[in-house]
């Protein structure tokens, strides 16, 4: 059975994932510049709500603890998809359920698009059977044989009434 929605899903969902990745990595190499810092120290000293909330520092180490915590995430979930993706045609099930893995874990990070399309792509791996072409090709086969024997059959009786109706002047 021909699987090409499911693996276009699967593409899909691996590449929000990637680009989750990458996001995070510009996120951390980011939030860890001095010039980052002294950018949030100068907006904490422009509003006076802010002065007394949170450092530089802990924002800092906050950004940096997300930023790991959403690598993790997302490498196993794309980890997952890629998995789903190799096997999508050979073991369906293996497949569908590494999709719906990878979505699930998306969602910790809400990631949402990947987390649809993988779920998404997961359960149509689970539901849709393989179809058995053997026995519908020997039906398929059978059919139109009787198909084509009650066409021929009919040809022929039109051409016997139309000879008929030629030949005789008195059927109109």
């Amino acid at each position: 059975m021909k699987r090409t929605t499911e693996y276009i899903l699967l593409v899909i969902g691996a590449v929000f994932s990637l680009i989750g990745i990458v996001l995070a990595f510009i996120t951390k190499s980011v939030s860890n510049t001095a010039q980052f810092k002294m950018e949030f120290e100068q907006q904490i000293q422009n509003n006076p709500e802010l002065q007394n909330e949170i450092s530089s520092d802990q924002l800092s180490s906050v950004m940096s603890s997300f930023t790991n915590y959403a690598l993790i995430v997302l490498i196993i979930s794309i980890v997952l998809a890629i998995v789903a993706l190799v096997f999508v045609k050979k073991q369906r099930i293996l497949s569908g359920i590494s999709a719906i893995l990878g979505g699930i874990v998306s969602i910790l990070i809400f990631n949402i698009i990947s987390f649809l399309v993988l779920i998404i792509a997961g359960i149509m791996l689970l539901v849709r059977k393989e179809k058995n072409h053997q026995f519908e090709d020997v039906n398929f086969q059978n059919d139109h044989n009787h198909l084509d024997d009650n066409n021929h059959q009919q040809n022929q009786f039109n051409s016997e009434d139309k000879k008929k109706k030629d030949d005789d002047p008195y059927i109109y």
